[in-house]
């Protein structure tokens, strides 16, 4: 955005600068770790996930029923059954990679956030919005340029998103170990009840529950 000012019309920056800003209702930091990660997941995956897989491994497996009962009565009857094994081993192949298919994306994400240092996040849940930021710090294996010799050793650079209440496509969820902020229901942030007082879980679910569709 752009503001322009002619010297004419108060600066809206200026009286925007002024108003008071708003509290948050909750504020806390947290952080993930691998097992939070995979449990997430499975939460979303058992909610959100696309009745595609489903729907392939129940085809799989009628077909599959099917193809048997084609090779014993080619059995009885004395017909080959080449093409109808053939046929067979392709449907358990399939099966297989159906009824598999969540937990390989599940391994394949968590194998991808092993080589990452762990990041930590701070969330700000407001009457209208939602605060989330993640602090980046350097990796343990970053070689570091440091251009102001008296700049912090520990430089931190934290990213922002903020998500609208009865804008943006959110989504509550829960499960033993977290509470979950599903966006667009494809992207999970886990908040692990381990980083959160009692009072602090029981403001967020109710928050979320109220404000969000489970």
């Amino acid at each position: 955005m752009i503001s322009i000012s002619n010297g004419l019309l108060p600066d809206l920056g200026e009286l925007q600068g002024n108003a008071e800003p708003k509290s948050a209702l909750v504020s806390f930091s947290y952080d993930n770790n691998l097992e939070e990660i995979d449990s997430a997941m499975k939460t979303f995956q058992r909610h959100f996930a696309s009745k595609r897989g489903l729907f392939s491994v129940i085809s799989y497996s009628l077909l599959s029923v099917a193809i048997v009962v084609a090779i014993v009565i080619n059995i009885v009857t004395g017909s080959s059954v080449i093409f109808s094994c053939v046929a067979l081993l392709f449907c358990l192949l399939g099966l297989f990679y159906s009824a598999t298919d969540k937990k390989r994306t599940r391994n394949k994400t968590i194998e991808a956030l092993k080589d990452m240092d762990p990041e930590e996040y701070t969330c700000s849940i407001f009457d209208d919005k939602i605060e989330l930021e993640t602090v980046i710090r350097p990796k343990s294996n970053e070689v570091e340029l440091k251009i102001d010799e008296k700049a912090d050793e520990e430089i931190i650079s934290p990213l922002k998103s903020v998500f609208l209440f009865g804008t943006d496509l959110l989504n509550f969820d829960e499960n033993d170990e977290a509470l979950l902020l599903i966006f667009n229901r494809r992207q999970i942030y886990c908040f692990p009840k381990r980083c959160l007082s009692a009072e602090q879980e029981d403001t967020i679910r109710n928050i979320l529950t109220e404000k969000l569709e489970s």
